[in-house]
């Protein structure tokens, strides 16, 4: 939606919004003229009998006037553009009336009617307002001289309150009544004798004066009006700039999750975890793991500079540029060498990007790798993590050429390569302390883990107690992989999120367990647990709702552990926090779930769980005896 219409459509929503105010104000006025009107008929203000008999005769009609515009507060009138029209116009009119019957007080009233217009950032509004108020004063002036509330300073006499009859020093001894007719007499003999003409002065110097000052306020609420005017268009063409902003952002943000790896790509013999968690201001981060063959997977991760909608776009182009020419028989450099001459190519934004390519050989655990100016890996296993010594190489994107060299490491059983950005180890807390590079492989080597599930959240938790309630200032990536070995059973499987699939999910893991030689007890335990998970997913992640539940075993042949992992794209939902309750006491008061997965706890050595892009991922593991 362009500026012109939003401001537009901003107007109207004031106008409807000012109209009702409006009318409330008009409402509250004829409360106070009702109290006047209290006043004048219980004579408790000292006046002549004429302007009381018309001031009391009068204001009720004006408080009928007055109150009219509460008959559409309710209705689509009041969002009509010609409603604050009628409304000022109704002020005006009720004004006058005031003006006629109360002559002394009525400047404060004019004032009001041009006041009030500034609610509406219409100029044109108070400029008509002025103009008929200006009139409405001048006519309410000459018909208030005869019938309102008995004034000197218009009058230039004294009324006798005895006898109600006007009188003058130049005229003593004649008696007025105090009528409209006698008031008039009284006006033109006063000139006759040569005395003021009042006809003259009412208008030189008691309109005029009014006048005056009622020019000076419109002057003052006409500037008021363009400039909030002004000011509701700038801050209109802000908000949209910021939605502007924010709707690239979340561009940006899409485009970033969207190029992610639709599935954790574990297999026999690499177990993979891959999570980004952008900032406000999305970047660049990037990881990416592709089966090259059947032999070789490829990991990727990377950094690009800038933010927003660009740095998304040349993330993606990067991503799409890894898969097109990771293929058979490439090494790392050659593959980023390629990957570089095709983001170069066009790159008219300057942008750049460091990236860590390695492509692990899932049969001996070798693994070759290229370094394009990123942060170097870490490397190793439980209490012996390390960085990976590497050349720093050149950053892609800038240069037509780059200069990028393999180099290659052999992991054992059971180690891992973990990628990062720079987001972790630039971290800053309240105090604008960075997290660092040590502090980061401290934390990693102050615990085992027995999946990389918690390994990731360690990473997570360690990062999040660091910076506190610091704003994450850059996207924070990071992929693992875990070289297995080949001493395994491994099988997985895809399931629609239905309870009429159960039983197909539980003769998964009943075959599995049995190729697997397991005991009976053994297998009927696993799927216990496996009823318990699966059903809290249904019911209560998913919530009777469509989706799929993954689920992944594995059989440790030389420790003899049986895993299995579950990933959901349900809502947030850890099993794992449900209150553990007590067995013993009123049953009416387990939590749902609570019992089950208490049982799951006690049959299952290890339990882990974490929410990675949008995924529940649970593993569970136990020990063979």
């Amino acid at each position: 939606m362009g500026t012109e219409q939003d401001i537009t459509n901003a107007y109207k929503k004031n106008e409807a919004s000012a109209n009702k105010h409006m009318t409330f104000a008009l409402l509250f006025t004829a409360f106070l003229l009702f109290l006047v009107w209290f006043g004048y008929f219980f004579k408790l203000f000292d006046l002549g009998e004429l302007s009381r008999k018309v001031t009391i005769i009068i204001i009720p009609f004006v408080i009928v006037l007055l109150c009219i515009p509460m008959f559409f507060i309710k209705t689509k009138i009041t969002s009509s553009p010609k409603y604050k029209y009628f409304a000022t116009m109704l002020l005006v009119l009720a004004i006058s009336i005031l003006n006629v019957v109360m002559p002394k007080h009525a400047i404060l009233g004019w004032a009001a009617c041009i006041v009030i217009t500034a609610h509406y950032y219409s100029p044109r509004l108070t400029k008509i307002v002025f103009a008929v108020s200006m009139v409405m004063m001048l006519i309410s002036l000459g018909f208030g001289t005869f019938y309102g509330e008995y004034d000197a300073n218009l009058l230039a006499g004294e009324l006798n309150k005895k006898s109600q009859v006007i009188f003058h020093y130049k005229l003593e001894g004649r008696t007025y009544p105090d009528t409209p007719a006698g008031r008039y007499i009284y006006l033109k003999d006063l000139i006759a004798i040569g005395g003021e003409n009042r006809f003259v002065k009412i208008f030189t110097q008691y309109y005029l004066g009014r006048a005056l000052l009622l020019t000076l306020i419109f002057f003052i609420v006409v500037f008021l009006n363009k400039r909030t005017k002004a000011l509701l268009a700038s801050e209109i063409s802000s908000n949209n700039e910021n939605e502007k902003n924010k709707t690239e952002l979340e561009v940006a943000k899409e485009i970033q999750l969207n190029t992610l790896p639709a599935e954790t790509l574990s297999s026999l013999d690499v177990e993979i975890a891959g999570e980004l968690k952008a900032a406000k201001e999305v970047g660049g981060d990037l990881y990416d793991y592709v089966d090259i063959d059947k032999d070789h997977v490829a990991f990727l991760i990377g950094d690009v500079s800038g933010k927003g909608v660009p740095a998304a776009m040349f993330m993606m182009k990067t991503i799409t540029s890894f898969r097109d020419f990771a293929t058979k028989g490439k090494t790392p450099s050659q593959i980023l060498k390629e990957v570089n001459a095709s983001i170069n190519k066009g790159n008219k934004t300057g942008l750049f990007v460091t990236c860590f390519l390695a492509i692990l050989d899932k049969r001996d655990g070798k693994v070759v790798y290229a370094n394009a100016g990123h942060n170097p890996p870490i490397i190793g296993s439980n209490g012996n993590y390390r960085y990976l010594k590497c050349n720093s190489g050149f950053l892609l994107g800038c240069l037509k050429e780059t200069f990028i060299k393999d180099e290659e490491i052999t992991l054992k059983p059971g180690e891992s390569i973990t990628l990062y950005t720079d987001g972790i180890t630039e971290a800053r807390n309240a105090e604008g302390e960075f997290f660092g590079e040590e502090r980061f492989i401290n934390l990693l080597n102050k615990h085992d883990y027995t999946c990389l599930v918690e390994f990731h959240h360690a990473i997570k938790d360690g990062i999040s107690s660091f910076v506190m309630d610091a704003p994450q200032s850059d996207d924070i990536t990071f992929l693992t992989f875990k070289y297995r070995g080949d001493n395994y059973s491994y099988k997985e499987m895809q399931f629609e999120a239905k309870k009429e699939n159960m039983i197909n999910m539980l003769a998964f893991i009943n075959d599995f367990a049995k190729e697997q030689n397991l005991s009976e007890d053994l297998i009927s335990k696993l799927v216990i647990v496996g009823d318990e998970v699966f059903s809290n997913i249904i019911k209560y992640g998913y919530q009777n709702s469509n989706g799929d539940i993954f689920v992944r075993l594995l059989y440790d042949i030389d420790k003899k552990e049986f895993a299995m992992t579950v990933i959901d794209k349900a809502i947030p939902f850890n099993q794992l926090e449900v209150n553990r309750p007590e067995l013993s006491g009123d049953a009416k008061k387990v939590e749902i779930g609570g019992l089950g997965l208490l049982i799951v706890k006690k049959i299952m050595d290890q339990c882990a769980y974490d929410r990675i892009n949008g995924k529940n991922i649970l593993v569970l593991k136990k020990t063979v005896k």
